[in-house]
């Protein structure tokens, strides 16, 4: 009986190995990605282009920015971890042609290579594979950061920006040493600068209340700095939360449905 049953159990499963096997292989098959290198002022940079079957080449997108875990020149960590893996788990919420960059240095700030990124968005709008005027900006932690600012810095290029886990003032300096880190407040200048670049256009803002990497006061400064332009601002400050507050913003499906709300209809 015992060997009957634990042949049953094996039985049982085998079975459920093989029939989740084939759904892996077809949300793998759902999104097309396309790895590329960018020679740029001296640097090589990997980067990615994610095609999900729901999204319309030609039409909205999104530039997602990783964290200072995912950096590097191997062209896979940067899908691994955040939006990537949203987008391949569930690629019918996320009808965006996605463009992941990969900064190839940890002692680096995103805007340290924003003629980069940028270049690789213009490529993907010369090549027809993005509607430059239907594109918004993401990205957590380091690449949160670089929302910021790469979106400030650039406003008419970006619809909307939702920064996870951000920080304003450089964590590095351009040296690549360590930068003394200091609590935002909103009236620092900086914050106000930041915030002064965003406020044509709408952003969302996610932090985890108890972030021992990326302190909550960072967002919590930036959300009221926005607030005294007048600007289009959510702030969703997440409970309990420590700094992975990219995997519960991700899996919200409003997000996908503000960013879809603020790139244009199909």
């Amino acid at each position: 009986m015992q060997a009957i049953l634990t042949a049953l159990i094996s039985a049982f499963l085998m079975l459920g190995h093989s029939q989740a096997q084939p759904d892996e292989e077809n949300t793998a098959e759902r999104v097309k990605i396309e790895h590329r290198t960018l020679e740029h002022d001296g640097q090589t940079y990997a980067w990615a282009i994610m095609i999900p079957e729901s999204a319309e080449e030609g039409g909205r997108a999104l530039l997602f920015l990783h964290g200072a875990g995912e950096c590097g020149t191997d062209g896979e960590k940067n899908l691994a971890v955040g939006l990537p893996t949203n987008v391949k788990a569930d690629p019918d919420r996320w009808p965006f042609v996605v463009i992941v960059p990969q900064k190839p240095t940890r002692e680096s700030e995103w805007e340290d290579h924003e003629d980069a990124v940028l270049k690789m968005l213009d490529l993907c709008a010369e090549e027809g594979l993005i509607d430059s005027g239907r594109l918004a900006i993401t990205g957590l932690s380091q690449g949160g950061h670089g929302t910021i600012m790469i979106g400030s810095r650039n406003p008419d290029r970006f619809k909307a920006a939702a920064p996870v886990c951000g920080y304003v003032d450089r964590r590095f300096s351009e040296d690549g040493t360590r930068a003394k880190e200091i609590p935002a407040a909103p009236t620092d200048e900086s914050v106000i600068e930041a915030a002064q670049g965003l406020e044509s256009m709408p952003v969302w803002l996610f932090h985890g209340e108890v972030d021992s990497v990326v302190p909550v006061e960072e967002s919590r400064a930036l959300f009221a700095a926005l607030n005294t332009t007048g600007a289009s601002c959510t702030y969703t400050e997440l409970e309990g939360v420590n700094h992975g507050a990219w995997i519960p913003a991700y899996a919200d499906p409003d997000l996908a449905e503000w960013f879809k709300g603020h790139t244009g209809d199909d």
